[in-house]
């Protein structure tokens, strides 16, 4: 029951491109203060953001670190509390100027609109180091979920190897993206990307839609996102 809960929670927000950022209010002294905001997530479950030095949020965690970033799906109609829902607590600090240029490429390629930030001087990004996750899964299934159960793997691979493997799915595979999105109910009409890989699924752009495809097992080696991605190709014909 709690693996089902770690899995589903984890779809959940690799799912998501967005969420509620809540932080501790600088101008309002103690209260908590939420919005908004396009995030990613790196394989150990850490999430970014791409933030100005202007915007509240900035103001709030320089002063403390201490946030939370909640997921959930919106519900069509009936009770929104029938849906899933997580809540990631932990700190959140800029990334060291060392790193910005890499994590802002990255996030860039998830988030193409947000290439215009980097006109603007005062933009960063930030990582929220996850300590605690609170799953809902709907009533009678809540969890909390500890830092150890919830990080991942990093990649054990270098950004030059995955650039290799995405390239190489982009040139030769689509079709066997296209297979794979279709398995998962997504359907595919003009454009197909795989975006960046991570050790346990890969995020690929259907159309305008950010898509996580997750692995049957987790990558540990660079060899092991071919069987991978071989698995659920095979899978994905199969139940055509």
């Amino acid at each position: 029951m709690r693996e089902q809960a770690l899995s589903e929670a984890k779809q959940l927000v690799r799912y998501a491109t967005s969420g509620v950022l809540s932080t501790i209010s600088k101008n309002m002294a103690g209260y908590p203060f939420g919005s908004v905001t396009p995030f990613m997530l790196d394989s150990e479950g850490n999430a970014y953001f791409y933030i100005s030095d202007i915007a509240q949020h900035s103001k709030n965690m320089a002063q403390d670190s201490k946030v939370s970033l909640t997921v959930f799906v919106a519900a069509a109609e009936g009770d929104q509390n029938e849906n899933a829902r997580a809540t990631l607590v932990g700190d959140c600090h800029k990334v060291t100027n060392t790193k910005q240029k890499e994590m802002i490429k990255q996030f860039v390629t998830h988030f193409p609109e947000s290439k215009s930030y980097e006109k603007a001087h005062d933009f960063a990004i930030w990582k929220l180091e996850v300590k605690r996750v609170r799953y809902i899964g709907g009533f009678g299934k809540i969890f909390w979920l500890e830092q150890n159960e919830w990080v991942g793997s990093s990649k054990p691979w270098t950004e030059e190897q995955e650039l290799q493997v995405v390239e190489h799915m982009n040139e030769d595979h689509q079709v066997a993206m296209i297979d794979i999105l279709n398995s998962m109910g997504v359907s595919v009409n003009n454009h197909i990307q795989m975006l960046s890989v991570h050790t346990e699924g890969c995020y690929i752009k259907a159309d305008e839609r950010l898509v996580f495809v997750t692995f049957r097992r987790e990558c540990r080696a660079m060899g092991d996102i071919r069987v991978e991605l071989v698995k659920l190709t095979k899978l994905a014909r199969k139940s055509a």
